[in-house]
């Protein structure tokens, strides 16, 4: 069972136990299988572009090929920046107090680019933070499932059904006015050149 969301509200800490919400589990799901001619069902697999090697699926998740054909699996990999420093992986922030930040405004949830819901089931309690949520109030906290090179934002909401933490990382859009000209970013770099027939 995964660790609790901790929420430090302003007088007291409430622990929720997280589970991930997904349309299959409010609609249900349907799977079609490929099959051969014989009814036994197909494996996906791919060609190396040499054709070479012959890539079954779950091979590609172990590792990756440098460009001069050396294999550098996961373990190996680090997170870097735009710039090229190094980035610290950021732990999981399930089973650690995060402070609630708000309430805040309703249009702030509108500039978070949603990755994931989860329904929070929160322990025997009453008043405090769950009275706020529950009144229409909206916080937020860092959030991380697990461990990962970005910290996320989960923005903590409640209906008559429970409450739920919407999980995403903040969009900066710059919307341009009736009649104002728009002035595209400058492109320092030339983009490579397209090989359609690649594709």
């Amino acid at each position: 069972m995964a660790k609790p969301v901790m929420v430090v509200f302003s007088d007291h800490t409430i622990s929720f136990a997280p589970t991930r919400v997904d349309r299959s589990k409010i609609y249900g799901a349907r799977k079609r299988i490929p099959v051969d001619t014989a009814g036994r069902p197909c494996v996906r697999a791919a060609l190396t572009s040499d054709g070479s090697q012959l890539l079954a699926s779950g091979m590609t998740a172990q590792g990756y090929f440098t460009t001069d054909g050396r294999w550098v699996a996961r373990s190996e990999m680090v997170g870097v920046d735009a710039d090229g420093t190094l980035v610290d992986s950021k732990p999981s922030t399930l089973g650690v107090p995060q402070i609630a930040v708000g309430p805040v405004d309703p249009l702030e949830v509108l500039d978070l680019e949603v990755e994931s819901v989860f329904f929070l089931e929160a322990e025997p309690t009453t008043g405090g933070g769950i009275d706020k949520l529950k009144g229409g109030e909206i916080y937020k906290v860092p959030f991380n499932y697990s461990a990962g090179l970005e910290t996320e934002v989960a923005y903590l909401v409640a209906n008559d059904e429970g409450v739920f933490a919407l999980v995403g990382k903040p969009v900066a859009e710059r919307w341009v006015d009736e009649g104002e000209a728009f002035t595209p970013p400058d492109v320092t770099e030339e983009p490579d050149d397209l090989d359609f027939e690649a594709l």
